[in-house]
C-alpha cells in the first residue's frame, strides 16, 4: 500500500509528528503546498496533519476537495487533549466518517506572528514561551489504524 503524509505547519509541531507517522509507515512526506492532483490519485491512503485555530484544520478542505481513495486526518493544537472537543472540532471541518486524531503541539513564538501571539495571549493567559508538549506515543493509534487499512 503507498501511503502519502500531507502536513501543514505553522511552528514545526505538525511536521514533527507528520515525520513521525510518516517514518512508522514508511510513507512519503509533502508539505500541502506541494501537492497537487497526479500526486493524491498514486496513494491507496492519505493522512493529512494540519495545525488547528478556531476549529479549523489548516490544508484540510484542500486534501478533501482532491478526493483521495482513503484519508485520515490530524489536527495539532496548543490545547491539552483532554481539553478539547474532538466532536465540536469534527463538526465544524465536516469530517463525517474520516477518521480524526487531535494532538498536543506546544508554543513556538518566534513562528506565530503577532495575531498568533495576542490570541493566545488573550485565550490562554499565559505568557508566550516556548513549550514543546509533543510526545511520538501519541501516534500509536493512527498508526495501528492506518496499517489495518494495508
Amino acid at each position: 500500500m503507498k501511503i502519502l503524509i500531507t502536513y501543514q505547519s505553522k511552528t514545526g509541531f505538525t511536521k514533527k509528528y507528520a515525520e513521525w507517522i510518516g517514518s512508522e509507515l514508511n510513507a512519503e512526506i509533502k508539505e500541502i503546498k506541494n501537492i497537487n492532483d497526479c500526486d493524491i490519485n498514486d496513494y491507496d491512503l492519505i493522512i493529512h496533519g494540519g495545525w488547528i485555530m478556531g476549529g479549523m484544520i489548516n490544508g484540510f478542505n484542500k486534501i478533501k476537495n482532491l478526493k483521495p481513495k482513503r484519508l485520515i486526518v490530524f489536527a495539532v493544537g496548543y490545547t491539552p487533549k483532554e481539553k478539547v472537543n474532538i466532536s465540536q472540532i469534527a463538526n465544524v471541518n465536516n469530517l463525517g466518517d474520516i477518521p480524526f486524531f487531535y494532538y498536543q503541539g506546544g508554543m513556538n513564538p518566534e513562528k506565530m506572528g503577532f495575531i498568533g501571539l495576542t490570541i493566545v495571549k488573550i485565550v490562554t493567559k499565559e505568557k508566550s514561551i516556548f513549550k514543546d508538549a509533543t510526545n511520538k506515543e501519541n501516534i500509536k493509534d493512527l498508526v495501528i489504524m492506518a496499517k489495518k487499512i494495508q
